[in-house]
């Protein structure tokens, strides 16, 4: 077995975990609907817990092997799942699914020339947390996904999606 083929079985073994630990619902993607939640220009800052200070993660477009598409903190690959009901206030990613897809915890701020597929947004998930949503959909991460421009994630299961973007002239690319 060659080395590259190695290092994909364990890919393959994590998504087929993951749509497992996912149900296999379809939906519209971020693409559908209008605005939800609370606006981000209004979403609380939270505190780190070691050191006290508010963080704000900056998101930014990263080039992927499936376009333009929206990252997060270390330029890593933001999702939706098509099996969240967009504008319903909660997630259907909860425990195993979770922790293979975390959630992008709120606040953030909108990249800086990049048109997103709608507004952001958020609800706040069982424990307190403030998951950050795009047209109504919460916005997840990857955990498979280790560095920038890595989709990895994209299409495991049939429902999980990059956040495709589009560049209006103002930067906010992450090469």
């Amino acid at each position: 077995m060659t080395s590259r083929k190695a290092r994909a079985i364990p890919v393959l073994i994590a998504v087929a975990l993951t749509a497992t630990a996912c149900s296999n619902a379809t939906g519209a993607g971020p693409q559908a609907g209008g605005a939800y939640g609370t606006p981000a220009s209004s979403m609380p800052a939270t505190a780190d817990a070691t050191s006290g200070a508010v963080q704000t993660a900056v998101l930014k477009a990263e080039r992927t092997r499936a376009g333009m598409v929206l990252a997060g903190r270390k330029g890593l690959t933001l999702y939706y799942y098509t099996a969240d009901k967009p504008h319903s206030g909660t997630s259907a990613c909860t425990g195993g699914c979770a922790s293979a897809w975390p959630p992008l915890a709120a606040p953030v701020t909108a990249p800086a020339g990049v048109r997103l597929p709608g507004p952001m947004g958020m609800i706040t998930r069982k424990g307190g947390v403030k998951q950050v949503t795009i047209n109504g959909y919460p916005v997840y991460y990857y955990a498979g996904d280790k560095a920038p421009g890595q989709a990895t994630g994209n299409g495991a299961g049939g429902n999980w999606h990059v956040i495709k973007v589009t560049n209006t002239g103002g930067g906010g690319y992450g090469y």
